[in-house]
């Protein structure tokens, strides 16, 4: 059985780094950076729209792909893999009040929908027409 290679991912460890700061762990950053490059190819592929080939045929279009998929690692990197989730943590002892704001605490890389419209990924979705009956009725 041959072993799979996955595509490289549309940005690096060192230009996320340029691009925001250094990661904590440059191999999560990897992997994230990777996660969010395949997801972006697989929403293309459902569409219909090789995002390599466009990546490769436009310096613009590679830009934003980039910018979108340091987005999504970032937001995943601010994450704390060994603290609570959470931007602010306040407590009080009388009368016993707590207020947590979470990040995103489950640490998932998502992309906004203005970065997917920024791609053309977003609103492309195809809807075929269903019957629900054994013949068609318009014809």
């Amino acid at each position: 059985m041959a072993d799979i290679v996955a595509p490289n991912p549309y940005a690096t460890v060192a230009e996320l780094t340029a691009f925001w700061k250094a990661p904590d762990s440059s191999s999560r950053a990897l992997v994230l950076l990777t996660l969010a490059s395949n997801r972006l190819r697989l929403i293309g592929e459902d569409i219909g729209i090789d995002t390599d080939a466009k990546a490769n045929t436009s310096p613009a279009y590679l830009a934003t792909i980039q910018w979108v998929v340091m987005e999504a690692t970032k937001r995943a990197l601010l994450t704390p893999t060994d603290a609570a989730p959470a931007n602010s943590i306040q407590q009080t002892a009388g009368p016993y009040s707590e207020n947590i704001v979470f990040t995103n605490p489950s640490g998932d890389l998502w992309f906004k929908k203005s970065e997917l419209t920024a791609l053309s990924l977003y609103g492309k979705q195809k809807l075929g027409n269903i019957s629900t009956t054994g013949e068609d009725i318009y014809s």
